[in-house]
């Protein structure tokens, strides 16, 4: 019998294309650094506004599946997930389609030619933008961890040479956990050869400041909010892989020291001065906000976004709070900022979860899980009357990074949580 006289063959075949043109969508969102809530509403939006009934969806890290359904006929699809990154511009395009979409009058055709074009059409800053962000990033981390002045520009370079290593790195395809460490070496290296050449009195600070463009925010912060969203073992692979880039990084750090030499255990030591906090806070956060291909009047609201996070910890910090307890106040009054950003008479476009966690990005104690797991590696090698010593002190570090994470993913899923949101959660 020829399939085309046949009408459920026909309706099979129409599911197909509108599984397949919701999965594009959702593929690109996963890739482009949403969560997973976001990634199964933009499927789910895409496959009712083309027409499907009721839909089913699976999310995986390397993978999303979908089943659609119409009448009696139901069908099933998967398609494979490329490299994470955070694409923040792809990102919210990807989201109008899906809500363009929901409204109807749009083929399964037309949303995969659209998908292919957004691709191409969504503008990226320039190679050179993006090296100076990590550079100058990196640096305001180096003033928030506590380097001295002088260390400023070492760090600065450093990390901008890292960062077009890394660019290089990936367009020619190279495995993420061996880029990370080449690139953890390259800046740690460099800064940590740049600082003992100006005489600076905080080489291992600005050798761990100069890594942090590789510190893995927006996935942890994604993990925890899956977890707390339903989604548990998409959280676990996250968490999983976020532990991996922190090894690796270490991995680049530990041959850089080796590199450098000896007497580098400079004390993490941050000023309190909160002009001074809430100015670098700004600065970082601005700069990921260039990595994450925010656009230009986005980038402010980051930068503000920063300020406030690190001038509330400050504050806390100040009035007697421990990290943890000024931390998660700090991400309460960042996530209620941005969700106040979103309505009348601002209406900031783009104003989301993403915006909130580029500015909570300068709080992630980067440089304590550096410690945590360099003072790990260095256990074999210290005589046992030093080595319970370090074992207690990498062990507060690593549960003050597990406890200060969890506080500001807490702080930003709960507010996030509890104000409603028309389109996306």
């Amino acid at each position: 019998m020829n399939d085309q006289s046949d009408p459920t063959v026909m309706r099979h075949r129409h599911l197909e294309q509108i599984a397949m043109a919701a999965l594009e969508s959702g593929r690109l969102l996963m890739e482009t650094g949403a969560k997973s809530t976001v990634v199964a509403t933009g499927m789910r939006k895409a496959a009712l506004g083309l027409g499907a009934e009721q839909v089913h969806t699976r999310i995986g890290y390397a993978s999303l599946s979908l089943t659609v359904t119409h009448g009696h006929n139901t069908i099933s699809r998967m398609i494979g997930v490329g490299h994470h990154r955070v694409d923040m511009r792809l990102n919210h395009a990807v989201r109008s389609l899906c809500t363009r979409v929901e409204q109807g009058g749009l083929t399964p055709q037309d949303v995969s030619q659209e998908i292919r074009s957004l691709t191409g059409q969504i503008p990226h800053h320039k190679r050179i933008v993006a090296t100076l962000a990590a550079g100058l990033a990196c640096a305001a981390f180096g003033r928030l961890l506590g380097t001295d002045w002088i260390s400023f520009v070492p760090i600065l370079a450093a990390s901008a040479v890292a960062q077009g290593v890394r660019m290089a790195l990936a367009a020619r395809g190279t495995n993420t956990f061996v880029l990370i460490a080449v690139v953890a070496l390259v800046a740690s290296g460099l800064a940590g050869l740049g600082a003992m050449w100006v005489d600076s009195g905080t080489i291992g600070i600005a050798m761990t400041a100069a890594v942090l463009l590789l510190v893995p925010g927006v996935p942890s912060m994604n993990a925890q909010t899956d977890i707390m969203e339903g989604y548990p073992t998409m959280g676990s692979a996250r968490f999983v892989t976020v532990a991996m880039i922190l090894i690796f990084i270490t991995v680049g750090m530990g041959a850089a020291r080796m590199i450098v030499g000896p007497g580098l255990d400079s004390g993490l030591v941050p000023p309190g001065w909160l002009v001074h906090q809430a100015a670098f806070g700004a600065l970082a956060a601005a700069c990921f906000g260039v990595l994450f291909n925010f656009g230009a009047r986005t980038l402010v609201w980051a930068a503000a976004a920063g300020g406030l996070a690190l001038a509330a910890r400050t504050l806390a910090l100040e009035s007697g709070l421990p990290l943890e307890a000024a931390s998660f106040l700090a991400a309460v009054a960042v996530a209620v900022w941005v969700e106040l950003l979103g309505v009348a008479p601002l209406r900031i476009r783009h104003a989301g979860q993403t915006l909130a966690v580029a500015g909570c990005i300068p709080m992630v104690p980067g440089g304590a899980a550096a410690q945590c797991i360099i003072g790990l590696l260095q256990l074999s090698s210290q005589p046992p009357a030093e080595a319970q010593a370090a074992l207690v002190a990498s062990t507060t570090a690593g549960l003050q990074v597990v406890f200060t994470l969890g506080a500001i993913g807490a702080g930003l899923t709960m507010v996030r949580s509890v104000v409603p949101h028309r389109d996306f959660p």
